[in-house]
């Protein structure tokens, strides 16, 4: 029995999921960063400065365990926090040049992983997945 477009997109979605957090987690894994601090650099380095509880709102998060993950950060000298000059009671959260450098040695084994995997693709079906991979990702935060 053929599968509806919808049931193929869930099968494959949920596959692929369970299959990007098996490489970051298993011997296959690339990098020193896991996937959250990842992310959350890749973040920082993209918009600056940023308030913890907007982060924790991007991320889908509650703001306790941003702040986890942020302290852990804050401890490995990767990111700073300040306060925001529009209201002192607000910490902001900056990426370091340390952040930065380990975000960019990662994101360079990341993107080498991806240039690898996809290297038998052509350019237009890469260009095309990309933008609807980013279509899917809004979808999930709308």
């Amino acid at each position: 029995m053929k599968k509806s477009s919808i049931e193929q997109i869930e099968y494959e979605l949920t596959t692929f999921i369970r299959r990007a957090v098996y490489l970051d987690t298993s011997d296959r894994k690339i990098g020193h960063l896991e996937r959250a601090p990842y992310l959350l650099l890749r973040e920082l380095d993209e918009v600056g400065a940023t308030r913890v509880k907007e982060l924790a709102a991007s991320f889908k998060l509650d703001i306790s365990t941003l702040s986890r993950q942020a302290a852990a950060l804050e401890e490995r000298k990767l990111i700073t926090r300040s306060s925001d000059p529009t209201d002192r009671r607000v910490s902001l959260l900056m990426i370091t040049e340390k952040g930065k450098e380990a975000l960019e040695k990662d994101k360079k084994l990341r993107i080498e992983r991806y240039e690898s995997m996809l290297q038998g693709w052509s350019e237009e079906d890469k260009e095309t997945f990309g933008i609807l991979i980013s279509r899917m990702n809004d979808v999930f935060i709308e």
